[in-house]
């Protein structure tokens, strides 16, 4: 008994070590790839700078000032926000503690976003380390998982990245499930990942990781069916437990559903009111990643790269065949969207599992599954370059959906990270003897005739190769590659012939190097931002301050950049800079949704029209042929609330922009509302047009709520120069709310008298998936409980 208890403690204790060795060794990696990121040399750029930073410090700000926002008042005349999963992911509220003098710190956000790195690591640890891996295998794991091409790049999309990440505890638990280990805490950890992965804000990663995670389930339950043997008894038991164990991933994932309905529900509703539900395949398999691409595997930055500073060699490997190439005459964020580089020792442990499948096939069969996804993953990014996209768009649902094939990239460099460490372990403990010699001369001797075709036939293939430069960033990157592999392949074969156990720990840790080193060199120049979002956003002379305060004076207006007259943007200020200056309100926005209705309003060419609409009061306005900015004020707008008596009714949006564009709509005299809305609430368009005398006043509240205060002798409608969106009620309903010039809200006034109307956003959506939710969250906890307390009483007996 004591013998075992001394032993036990030791397990415990090597345990413990190894853990710390592994959380030390991965904060290390990531203080060195992101040194420059978290000491604040290097700033955010791209989608982070333009999207995620603004976005963050509008919803940080707001919950230390206690207010949880539901709308979005400075963007496109006011937007959902309550639609964004992001919003309700639990780490993204710490930000509120970094707010200071009004603003989130974009040190704060750096550090945020590398420490979600550090969580894919910890997860993908954790996932291999329940493999009993050796420590090493696992930290070599960790390391290509999170700096791998997919999270190194996709940082710049933030919750891209921080969906996928939760996949390795998903598996996780799902292993432990299997294994019949505390099933019921769990089936509860388990649901929780996934909720998690869903609120992380990016719904294509979590259709990607509950597809990988079932297939994945499935397989691990048919390891007991080979384990049961072959006879027809056997074959029905294991026919029968896989025929459960998909009853309990469809319960799994019924529960995570209602948990997330809160967020479902509005998201679904948000999907219907934008145009990308009419997205075609041409659309949505248009960021797919060409066959030729699959270079970037190999060689990292083959294709040149694109960084925050723009130094080196700029990215030159666009696919020209794309819709968004046609349209923008570029495309260097292709550079990441098509990234999926997992490394040199990532090829290696592919070659080398590929000559021995078999053999391991017989002693970890679980490699073999995620050696053998690669195939098919690697036919799903290259989307409509591969048959298989082509099939699962038309029959798996869901994947007709989502946008850019090549973001399965992800799983590509999951399943080659658990790939790596599982055959190191394999090498280290020689629990079976393996070929290895014969397939990394092969792979060496096609790596040569690769550099031998690129020095021959490079240009033929690539005519962009000849120009000096890029040819020779090509042929560097190619040899640094080459070079480390053939070391990797060296202090592997070190590994196969160490017959000493230190010996080969002391080469392991010098292939993690290696491997780390391999992943720095290709891809750490990548977060080299040079402007400070702070400065970026910065009130230049103060202008957003005298707006503000002109606001305040004589009531809310909207700031619009034009060129040449055309509504534009970031002619004086940067995109989004309203999310950093409240009561700031601007035309334009980078957001997930764009409504079709302020599409619609804003493809119509009368630019007078859309200013007046707009409530748009200053104006900056660039001329091209001089390169003169003038700002001025415009006066000649319609107020935030104006109270209407004539009505002109129109069949749909479509007809109402036309006349308002060809002028046959005099906005300032009649309002254009739907003839539906006119029939359902009793609005007289008949009646001849007459003078009625209204006033009326806005009254800011927050930008969830506001009051109008009305006076007018005659019924009518009262115009907002706001978007209009299901979830707005005036005072809980008594009012109606519909829709105005297309795209903003009316309140109809059926009677004549004075009044001050609440009008506030109390979505009906999110209240009913609250309620869902919650009482789902009770019942599994009660289950679970139950569960529980039951389980130990046949323990006791």
């Amino acid at each position: 008994m004591g013998i075992n208890k001394k032993k036990t403690d030791k397990i415990i204790r090597g345990s413990i070590v190894e853990f710390g060795i592994a959380i030390a060794f991965l904060v290390i990696c990531l203080g060195i790839f992101y040194f420059s990121f978290l000491c604040g040399r290097s700033y955010l750029w791209e989608d982070l700078l333009y999207m995620s930073y603004p976005a963050a410090n509008f919803f940080a700000t707001s919950l230390a000032s206690w207010h949880f926002p539901l709308w979005l008042s400075g963007l496109h005349n006011g937007t959902p926000l309550f639609c964004e999963p992001w919003i309700y992911y639990p780490f993204i509220w710490g930000m509120a503690l970094f707010v200071t003098d009004g603003h989130l710190t974009s040190l704060a956000i750096q550090w945020y976003l590398v420490g979600q790195l550090f969580m894919a690591g910890f997860f993908t640890y954790i996932f291999l380390a329940a493999h009993r891996l050796n420590v090493w295998a696992s930290i070599a794991g960790a390391i290509v998982m999170v700096f791998s091409g997919f999270l190194s790049l996709h940082i710049v999309h933030g919750g891209m990245g921080h969906a996928f990440l939760w996949l390795p505890l998903e598996l996780y638990f799902v292993k432990r499930i299997v294994e019949n280990r505390s099933p019921e805490r769990d089936y509860v950890f388990l649901i929780l990942s996934i909720v998690m992965s869903f609120l992380a804000g990016f719904p294509q990663y979590i259709l990607y990781n509950g597809y990988f995670m079932a297939a994945y389930w499935l397989f691990m339950v048919s390891q007991g069916g080979f384990q049961m043997g072959c006879g027809e008894s056997s074959r029905c038991r294991w026919v029968v437990s896989l025929f459960l164990e998909c009853l309990k991933m469809a319960g799994v994932m019924l529960v995570v559903a209602l948990l997330c309905l809160f967020v479902i529900l509005p998201l679904a509703q948000a999907w219907g009111e934008t145009p990308r539900q009419e997205y075609g395949f041409d659309m949505i398999a248009d960021q797919s990643t060409p066959w030729y691409y699959l270079i970037h595997g190999l060689v990292a930055n083959f294709f040149g790269a694109s960084n925050g500073n723009g130094s080196g060699v700029p990215f030159w490997g666009f696919n020209k065949d794309t819709l968004e190439y046609k349209t923008w005459h570029g495309g260097y964020w292709m550079y990441m969207e098509f990234a999926f580089y997992a490394g040199q020792m990532a090829i290696l442990a592919l070659v080398i599992a590929t000559a021995n499948i078999r053999r391991l096939w017989s002693g970890r069969r679980e490699l073999v599954f995620f050696l053998v996804a690669l195939g098919p993953l690697v036919l799903l990014m290259l989307g409509r370059y591969g048959l298989l996209y082509n099939v699962f768009f038309h029959v798996v649902p869901g994947f007709s959906i989502f946008r850019s094939p090549s973001r399965i990239g992800g799983l590509v460099d999951f399943c080659a990270a658990v790939v790596v460490a599982m055959l190191l372990d394999v090498l280290m403990k020689k629990t079976m003897v393996l070929r290895v010699r014969k397939p990394l001369l092969v792979s060496v001797v096609l790596y040569m005739v690769f550099f031998l075709w690129l020095t021959i036939f490079g240009t033929t293939r690539f005519p962009e190769l000849e120009q000096a430069p890029l040819w020779s960033n090509a042929l560097t990157e190619t040899s640094i590659s080459f070079v480390l592999y053939c070391l990797m392949a060296l202090v592997i074969s070190m590994i196969v012939w160490s017959k000493a156990a230190r010996y080969m720990s002391y080469f392991a840790v010098v292939l993690v190097g290696l491997t780390f080193f391999d992943l720095y060199l290709a891809l750490h120049h990548f977060h080299q931002g040079t402007i400070q979002p702070e400065k970026y956003y910065a009130d230049k002379n103060g202008l957003i301050s005298q707006m503000v305060k002109m606001r305040e004076q004589s009531g809310p207006f909207r700031f619009a950049q034009l060129r040449d007259g055309i509504i534009s943007e970031e002619v004086i200020f940067p995109r989004n800079t309203a999310y950093l200056y409240p009561g700031f309100e601007v035309l334009e926005g980078y957001l997930m949704f764009n409504l079709n209705s302020f599409s619609a309003f804003s493809s119509i060419t009368n630019q007078q029209a859309r200013l007046d609409i707009q409530n748009v009061g200053v104006v900056a306005n660039a001329e091209r042929a001089t390169g003169r900015v003038s700002l001025s004020r415009y006066t000649n707008s319609l107020p935030r609330v104006k109270f209407y008596r004539n009505v002109r009714a129109y069949p749909d949006v479509k007809a109402l922009c036309a006349d308002l564009d060809s002028g046959r709509l005099d906005y300032r005299r009649e309002i254009g509302l739907l003839r539906d809305d006119c029939v359902t609430y009793g609005i007289n368009t008949t009646a001849p047009p007459v003078q009625a005398e209204a006033q009326i006043h806005f009254i800011p509240k927050n930008p969830d709520e506001y009051q109008i205060s009305y006076n007018t002798v005659t019924p009518g409608i009262i115009f907002i120069s706001e978007t209009f969106y299901p979830g707005w009620e005036a005072d809980a309903g008594r009012y109606p709310i519909i829709r105005a010039f297309g795209a903003f809200k009316g309140i109809v006034i059926s009677q004549a008298g004075q009044g001050v109307i609440t009008v506030r956003f109390r979505p009906r959506v999110l209240i009913l998936g609250l309620a869902i939710s919650f009482t789902t969250l009770v019942v599994v906890l009660g289950i679970m409980t139950v569960c529980i307390v039951r389980r130990k009483k046949r323990e006791s007996l």
